[in-house]
């Protein structure tokens, strides 16, 4: 005769609480570096869409600059922002403040394309340089957090 099935199926073991490794606290640097190896990715993206939106910019090419924007927006709004919150809170609101800027100017960046106002021009440049600036400022928090004690 055949066994049940149920028989042949093995409860699961359930290890005890105290098994369970418990989290040790990490230096911020170390946790840090964890931050950055995840979002190290998005921080490029937006490296190399800032680099096509300036050329394209200098060059007058509408749709190197559309694609540049949207490349920028997406690598900021969408990815860095599902990076945070960083393990240092100056660093989370800098980088909050950049994608932020970043936001306000690749739409405006997108009307201008479509639109052709020079307010919007103004506008991305503007909003633009100011994510810059705080990106600067990111980075001197970041490494001034990473560097030897």
């Amino acid at each position: 005769a055949m066994r049940p099935i149920r028989s042949a199926i093995r409860p699961a073991v359930i290890a005890p609480a105290a098994a369970v490794p418990t989290e040790t606290p990490t230096s911020l640097g170390t946790a840090l570096r964890q931050w950055e190896s995840a979002a190290g990715e998005h921080f490029a993206e937006s490296g190399k869409a800032l680099q096509q939106v300036t050329e394209a910019s200098a060059a007058d090419d509408e749709a190197g600059l559309l694609s540049g924007c949207q490349q920028l927006h997406d690598a900021n709004t969408v990815g860095l922002q599902r990076d945070l919150p960083t393990p240092d809170p100056r660093l989370t609101a800098e980088l909050q403040r950049m994608i932020d800027d970043v936001n306000t100017a690749t739409h405006a960046c997108v009307r201008f394309v479509l639109a052709r106002e020079d307010v919007d021009a103004a506008t991305y440049r503007d909003y633009l340089a100011r994510a810059v600036e705080h990106l600067h400022r990111a980075k001197g928090i970041l490494n001034a957090d990473l560097a030897p004690k």
